[in-house]
């Protein structure tokens, strides 16, 4: 069996944020006189501003910002310089989900050589135990996390009269007056067709799970019946023409959300962040968040989580000390977590993060975006609804890629959506055996 270095257990509990830490924990200490000039791959919006205060606090150490567009783009990049052994970063930004592959390269520093374990009691406990979860080797320091809501234009609901949906099943309902409504030209909602994670998200609000430890194997389940039911209710929206399969993050997509041509959507904690930096004055004061739709009326807010993410160290880095310390600094430093959360929306990995005033902020983005609401009130309530009891395999990355191959082939009308799940399961079943995991 091939040793997974790394694999993870998502625990979203907020109980324990009761003894979170209100000042900034003593950071190690920089190299006086040392000049050093760290390369950071990052995809977080506004993320020069936080450096800028960064570089204030440790002026002899320069930080170069290198975005290269979300998660696929960098992890490909990324995978690609680790292996060849040159063009790695300093530090990268990589998402829970993918942080077991990266382990498995041996491409990344035990940050616990420069102290970093001495920094697990400042961070939700559940986030700590993804980046070490043997509790020894410190693969990366927690940035943030990514449960799920549902965003949506209160102005574009109103003009087609219907109600913010609290059932999927009223949100299909919703999603068909909007079209015939509007003839077409208007969608409630889109659906993602090339990030695994945001659909993984909805069956897991559904107590879906898509990998599970069992013994010193592993149980692969890609096509679990909560997967089958979410797929073929997104599909029969999409076969009706009630929603939009425009790709994530492009600039289609802005451009339709927008214009009002895509009035919603379920996206995870960091996400309005994202709305506010890419769409800027456009549609801004006109976004709204609440509780994703239950598919029970009446019964308790359930979530999943898409995402958050973590800062890694690369064997590459030759100032790993000093890249070590902006990755703590990043993500524990109350101005950094406070810029983060305006600029780009961040959901703080840290326990006194979550208890920051500027979260509850409404004058500044993203709430300012969302019409001065109390989003991260929302996001907060969603983590509380996320099944803690979910696990991801180190062979994740190729099970992402291979979602695109079915869907694309869903979409197409070449599959249905029992049959896209189905190739799902076996190929990344046949795909994980190969690489030598004990796997059934």
């Amino acid at each position: 069996m091939k040793k997974a270095v790394l694999f993870v257990t998502l625990a979203l509990g907020l109980s324990a944020l009761s003894s979170a830490l209100a000042a900034d924990p003593a950071f190690p200490k920089a190299e006086a006189g040392k000049k050093v000039t760290l390369e950071v791959w990052s995809w977080v919006p506004g993320l020069d501003k936080t450096v800028a205060s960064f570089t204030k606090a440790y002026p002899d150490i320069n930080v170069k910002i290198v975005n290269l567009g979300g998660g696929p783009n960098t992890y490909t990049k990324l995978q690609t310089a680790l292996k060849a052994g040159s063009g790695a970063p300093d530090v990268a930004q990589i998402e829970y989900g993918f942080l077991p592959s990266f382990a498995d390269t041996g491409g990344l520093v035990d940050l616990a050589k420069y102290g970093a374990g001495d920094y697990k009691k400042y961070f939700v406990p559940w986030t700590w135990g993804q980046v070490s979860p043997e509790g020894k080797a410190v693969y990366a320091i927690p940035q943030d996390t990514g449960p799920f809501a549902m965003v949506y234009r209160q102005d574009v609901l109103s003009k087609y009269g219907v109600a913010v949906p609290k059932t999927w099943a009223q949100y299909a309902s919703a999603a068909s007056v909007v079209n015939q409504k509007s003839a077409g030209k208007a969608k409630l909602g889109n659906f993602y067709a090339t990030f695994a994670p945001w659909f993984m998200a909805l069956a897991w609000a559904d107590s879906g799970q898509f990998f599970k430890r069992d013994g010193d194997g592993w149980v692969q389940t890609l096509n679990n019946p909560s997967a089958k039911k979410v797929l073929n209710y997104w599909n029969d929206m999409i076969k009706k023409g009630d929603v939009s399969t425009i790709g994530a993050f492009s600039a289609d997509y802005w451009n339709a959300t927008g214009a009002g041509t895509v009035a919603s959507n379920f996206e995870a904690a960091w996400g309005p962040g994202g709305y506010a930096g890419s769409m800027k004055d456009k549609s801004a004061g006109l976004w709204r968040a609440a509780a994703l739709p239950q598919w029970t009326a009446g019964s308790s807010i359930k979530s999943g989580n898409w995402g958050g993410s973590s800062n890694i160290v690369t064997t590459q880095s030759k100032n790993p000390k000093e890249a070590t310390l902006f990755a703590l600094w990043l993500n524990l430093s109350g101005t950094a977590i406070t810029e983060n959360w305006n600029n780009g929306g961040l959901f703080p990995a840290s326990a006194a993060g979550l208890n920051l005033p500027a979260l509850d902020d409404k004058t500044k983005n993203p709430s300012k975006f969302f019409g001065g609401q109390n989003i991260s009130a929302v996001y907060a309530q969603a983590s509380k609804g996320v099944n803690v009891n979910f696990q991801w395999a180190p062979w994740f990355p190729f099970a992402n890629d291979n979602y695109n191959k079915q869907i694309d082939l869903m979409l197409k009308g070449k599959l249905t959506p029992d049959q896209a799940l189905d190739a799902w399961q076996a190929e990344t079943l046949a795909n994980a055996k190969k690489e030598g995991y004990t796997v059934r």
